[in-house]
């Protein structure tokens, strides 16, 4: 056999191998679908209400299960030297809130931070938010 035989049918084995993987590579290149990992995400506000006649000024902390799949146990949201709420199960996309209402409006804070029994991020479990309206 010639050599440019060897070199023609290694030219067309390496292009079907090619030819192969790209085939398969398509096929297996579907999205994946992997739950997202159990999470706890802390949100919050503080602001002047002056839609009412009486000003008032709202302080929320929220904290929800980020999780597509997984309840979070024994889920605790606590603003500092403020309310305390417990929750002993918080499904996919359920809120635990604290929510606080005051006639007037003055510069204000609220802070905290959401704990569960869970395994999870940390870095988005605690915050502080202010506002410096006033009257």
């Amino acid at each position: 056999m010639s050599s440019r035989a060897q070199v023609l049918r290694r030219a067309a084995a390496g292009t079907l191998a090619a030819a192969a993987v790209a085939a398969t590579a398509g096929i297996a290149a579907a999205p994946a679908s992997a739950a997202t990992p159990p999470n706890l995400r802390l949100t919050g506000v503080v602001y002047c209400d002056k839609t009412n006649f009486i000003p008032t000024l709202v302080r929320q902390m929220t904290v929800t299960n980020t999780s597509d799949t997984f309840t979070m146990r024994n889920v605790t949201l606590q603003e500092i030297q403020g309310q305390k709420r417990f929750a002993a199960s918080l499904a996919p996309g359920k809120t635990l809130q604290i929510r606080t209402t005051q006639p007037g409006c003055f510069p204000s804070s609220i802070s905290g931070y959401a704990i569960s029994d869970n395994r999870e991020d940390l870095l988005d479990n605690y915050g502080y938010w202010y506002t410096l309206d006033r009257l």
